[in-house]
């Protein structure tokens, strides 16, 4: 699903991840070549491949840009971003890397996509339940109230609040997060608060 939106109009990917945003590059090109497409990389020089994409950077070919760091970098009819910094570039589609856990990547703009990288490739990433609640409470820093991480959670798995608290019952039973005085605690793997 990530790869399929970004084969879809203009995107700007903002990582601080070297490996993943060429991981994505490469990803990215490989499927437009498989689809018949040439592909041309802005800043080629800069990567380091796991595995070897023909680029062609010819009339018609879709353009990827790889770690640029101005606008100036950026052709007109480019595909895709990959850079450190927000640029300034109209009528894209933002998403901001941030790593979850592990090799667990989140992207986060118009809509938000788990993925991982495995082997110099980015493969869709679903989140189990359990893994999204413990996600949200690390965005917010380990420690929420129980009402905001019911309203967000729900809001984000279109969940019943109900079914939520269920989910949250079950998690302070597996010793996952402590819920004491209406806040909710993330726990380390010793039973420790990990704020």
């Amino acid at each position: 699903m990530f790869l399929e939106e970004l084969l879809t109009g203009r995107h700007l990917l903002v990582s601080y991840y070297y490996s993943v945003n060429v991981a994505i590059i490469s990803s990215i090109a490989r499927e437009l070549s498989r689809r018949g497409f040439s592909v041309c990389i802005v800043n080629l020089e800069k990567m380091r491949f796991w595995e070897r994409v023909e680029v062609k950077c010819e009339p018609g070919a879709r353009v990827l840009v790889f770690d640029a760091e101005s606008e100036s970098e950026v052709p007109q009819d480019y595909l895709l971003v990959t850079s450190t910094m927000n640029l300034n570039l109209e009528g894209v589609k933002r998403y901001k890397i941030k790593k979850v856990q592990g090799n667990i990547y989140r992207a986060e703009g118009e809509a938000t996509y788990y993925f991982k990288v495995n082997q110099g490739r980015v493969e869709d990433y679903e989140l189990s339940q359990g893994d999204l609640l413990v996600d949200i409470l690390r965005e917010l820093g380990g420690e929420a109230t129980l009402k905001d991480l019911v309203n967000i959670y729900s809001h984000r798995s279109g969940k019943g609040r109900e079914k939520v608290r269920e989910e949250l019952g079950l998690l302070a039973r597996l010793g996952k997060i402590e819920i004491r005085g209406g806040k909710v605690r993330l726990l380390n793997d010793y039973g420790w608060s990990e704020g």
